[in-house]
């Protein structure tokens, strides 16, 4: 009997010793969930070991310490419990003078912090507003977060859009100052088609007189004695050809977004050999023209431009052979962009390896005018299409054997 009394009692000994240690955990527990206990020091195998209950969160709290937002925690009148010092620098004030201030005293519109609160009662809210700290006005970016029921507290982050905001009227100013630009290009083109306007009418008559009464003096001079008149006669007719020439070049100058299509460039060539057959004819040239492509472009341009070539290649043909023009494509990588690359070979006279460089400038001639004529605009003309084109024109040559000019012309709509 007395053995059982002995156990029962021990039995309640450890009994007791375990609600003391449940207790002492509970009471740990409930400490650690009121924020009351800093550490623990745990007893294991006789040796003691001391954990902080801030080693969990010191990541973050450095993080937010390091931010390069401006980080804030507030409570829901707006008092502000915490700042880091990426808002202080913003602010340009300490964060002891922060700290226990009211957020609503750097709203520049204390009504927007009003209606965050409200917006903030169904979702995370994020606006864009102006600070205005001793009398400097800041855009920022700034968002509110409810942290219950963890924390009695909302937690604001502040994003600086200062930087952001003068790009953004930097290049607001660059477009109205692209946009003024083009405005006077398009003034710049206008009195240019006046010009050309005058150019073709206005000088051109007086050229037509000068022609019709040297015709009227050449049937009533019966003395044989025209020599003055056909020099003033020739002068009036070069005249006429060289303002002919500078109203195509001043046209080819022009853009041609308004008269951009699909252009086949078989039918240009068929169009041009029906425009020059009579020279082809009489120079009993033969033109040959290898299943070219279709670009996009003027079809105007695209006439004026392998007429330019024709006519040069007839022009400048060997004394006692007859012209042969062949016409051919390819497709080339340049730059990793693609190019329809147009050759227009010629038997011809060929040029000289030190005067390819000059024979695109306008005005520019390899030959006395006695003997070939024109006026030196040809090929600039030529030169000024492909520009327009957004290509290049590009010639090749050897004297007494021919010459090639390769057109290169970008595969892309534009």
């Amino acid at each position: 009997m007395e053995d059982k009394n002995l156990h029962i009692a021990r039995l309640s000994a450890e009994i007791e010793d375990l609600k003391n240690q449940l207790f002492e955990s509970n009471s740990i527990i409930e400490a650690i969930r009121n924020g009351e206990v800093d550490a623990l020091v745990l007893n294991t195998d006789g040796s003691p070991q001391i954990y902080s209950m801030e080693s969990a969160d010191y990541t973050y709290r450095i993080l937010i310490e390091k931010f390069s937002e401006g980080a804030i925690s507030i409570n829901h009148d707006g008092l502000i419990l915490y700042c880091n010092d990426s808002f202080g620098k913003l602010a340009g004030v300490t964060c002891d003078k922060i700290t226990g201030s009211y957020l609503y005293h750097y709203f520049d519109e204390p009504k927007d912090f009003i209606a965050l609160l409200k917006d903030l009662s169904t979702t995370a809210i994020k606006k864009e507003i102006v600070l205005n700290v001793n009398n400097k006005k800041i855009p920022v970016n700034i968002s509110f977060t409810d942290l219950q029921p963890m924390v009695e507290a909302i937690g604001v982050v502040v994003t600086d859009l200062t930087e952001k905001k003068y790009n953004e009227q930097a290049l607001l100013e660059y477009q109205q100052q692209l946009e003024q630009k083009v405005s006077e290009l398009n003034t710049t083109n206008t009195n240019l088609g006046q010009f050309i306007h005058v150019i073709s009418h206005d000088l051109k008559e007086p050229l037509r007189k000068i022609l019709t009464y040297t015709e009227r003096l050449e049937g009533s001079d019966s003395n044989g004695s025209l020599q003055p008149v056909n020099v003033i006669k020739a002068s009036a007719l070069r005249l006429n050809s060289l303002v002919d020439d500078l109203v195509k070049y001043a046209f080819s100058s022009v853009t041609v977004k308004e008269d951009i299509s699909k252009v086949d460039l078989n039918l240009i060539i068929k169009d041009v050999a029906d425009d020059l057959e009579i020279a082809i004819t009489e120079n009993n040239a033969q033109i040959y023209a290898i299943d070219l492509p279709t670009i996009t472009g003027s079809n105007v341009q695209m006439r004026q431009l392998f007429s330019n070539l024709i006519v040069n290649a007839i022009k400048y043909k060997k004394s006692g052979s007859s012209p042969v023009i062949s016409i051919s494509h390819k497709k080339v990588l340049e730059n990793n962009q693609h190019f329809y690359k147009i050759d227009i070979n010629d038997n011809g006279i060929g040029m000289d390896n030190a005067h390819l460089s000059k024979i695109f400038t306008i005005f520019q001639r390899l030959h006395m005018r006695n003997e070939y004529s024109g006026n030196g605009i040809g090929l600039a003309i030529c030169k000024k299409i492909m520009e327009n084109h957004f290509g290049r024109i590009e010639v090749q040559s050897i004297l007494n054997e021919g010459s090639t000019f390769s057109l290169f012309f970008p595969i892309t709509t534009y």
